[in-house]
Order: C-alpha cells, then structure tokens, then sequence
C-alpha cells in the first residue's frame, strides 16, 4: 500500500462522522435548457448483512424530450462501501440509453486488489489493482468526505469498466445559490470540476463537467452542468432529505 494510500485511509478512518448516511436521499431535475430530460436520484442505503453503505444512482429520462428523440434513458447503478476503510467492494450497473444496453457486476476485495468482471464488453475477467482502489460511484462520495482543496486537485484511484486511472477533481471557484427546503436561500456552494473517464455510466468526457456541492461539511451536490453534442445539460437540485 502506498503512502498516499494509506494517509488517505488514515484521514476517512479518523473522521468523527461522515457527511452523508442511510436515508440520504438527493433528487435532481435534468434540463436542456428549459426543456425537462428526465430525473435522476442518488440515495445512500445501509448494507445487507454487514456494515457497509450501498450508493444508489438511478436516472430515467421524462418530458417532451424524450418523446421527441424517442431516445429513453433507465440508468441503475448500486455500488457498495466499507465506511470503516473507505475501500470500494463493487458496483453494479443496468444501463438502457436508447437502443444501448449494458449490465455489468464487479466484485473487489479491497485488501488484495483483486477485481471480478461481469460484463460482455470487457474482455478480461479478473484484475489485480492495488489495494482500496474505488469504484467511480463510491469515488464521488469520497470526494465529499474528503473535501477539494483551492491548490491542488484531490485525486483517487479508480477501478471502471475494466480501466484502471486516477480520478482528479480540481477547485473552480464559489457561488451563491437559491436552492430548495430545507438548504434555503443564498446558499455557499463550491464549484469543482472532475476528470472523468468515458463510459463510466455516470458521466462521460465528452466537453467539461462542473458539479456545485455545498460549502460546508455535508458537500450535498446541488448542480451538475456539462456540454454535450445536443447543447448543454443541466441537473438542479428539486428535493434533499438529509440521512435518517
């Protein structure tokens, strides 16, 4: 395990809590301009069976668009997370995006880096990664226990679709905004903006992502903006229940 690494670990394991928990439920409206996309919902559930937390990413495309394009979206992703060690143990995802389809399953054993692949587009089945690498789901929320510094991005090993890479997430700048109950009025948000790889199911790199998460201990993502080949996309935050 490298220096990095194991600091890393020192400092999630340490925490006092974490900035999220089960019953953590955020829901964001997706636009194309003023044009409704569809909704997407990320929640945090407790483990089955043992102390862990299960990150779940759902979006479903909605509205005139939709039926415009007649392209559908129904994105489903679960991923799995020892808050203990701050290590990845899988994620799985069922993705439907127009004609395209996609499951896959990954199962990883934190301690040896071993990594289990399910999927008909990778071709290789088993992985020896370092150890604590993290899905790209949990890397999102350990970006918010973390934090992302003003001088130098914060940057995470990341394990997706049969890819090994460092995740950077670099500081933009802060902004102010209106955001729904119970946030409220003239909220303190940050501004950063990730690296991300291809096909991730999540995102894609295609032009720059930007993601305002609240300046204060929670990190609650509140926007996301990125350009695409249709214009510009943005998710707004429409409702937040804070964990049970």
């Amino acid at each position: 395990m490298t220096a990095g690494l194991a600091l890393l670990l020192l400092v999630v394991s340490s925490a006092p809590g974490l900035p999220f928990g089960s019953g953590e439920r955020i829901t964001m409206r997706i636009g194309y301009g003023a044009i409704l996309g569809g909704r997407a919902q990320l929640s945090v559930e407790a483990g089955e069976g043992r102390p862990t937390l299960r990150f779940v990413a759902v979006a479903r495309s909605e509205g005139f668009f939709a039926w415009l394009f007649r392209f559908r979206v129904d994105d489903r992703t679960v991923a799995e997370w020892d808050p203990a060690s701050s290590c990845s143990l899988g994620i799985e995802k069922h993705l439907r995006e127009g004609r395209a389809r996609r499951d896959q399953k990954v199962s990883i054993d934190p301690a040896t880096g071993h990594a289990e692949v399910e999927d008909a587009k990778v071709k290789e089945k088993a992985f020896e990664l370092q150890p604590c690498v993290l899905d790209v789901l949990s890397a999102f929320f350990v970006a918010r226990v973390r934090g992302i510094a003003e001088a130098e991005p914060l940057r995470l090993p990341v394990f997706d679709n049969g890819k090994s890479y460092v995740l950077e997430v670099r500081f933009v700048g802060r902004e102010r905004l209106d955001l729904p109950a119970p946030l409220g009025k003239n909220v303190a948000t940050l501004v950063v903006e990730p690296l991300l790889a291809e096909g991730t199911g999540l995102f894609v790199k295609e032009g720059r992502l930007k993601i305002w998460l609240t300046d204060d201990a929670r990190r609650i993502p509140v926007r996301l903006r990125s350009k695409v080949s249709i214009g510009s996309v943005t998710a707004e935050l429409e409702s937040y229940v804070p964990p049970q």
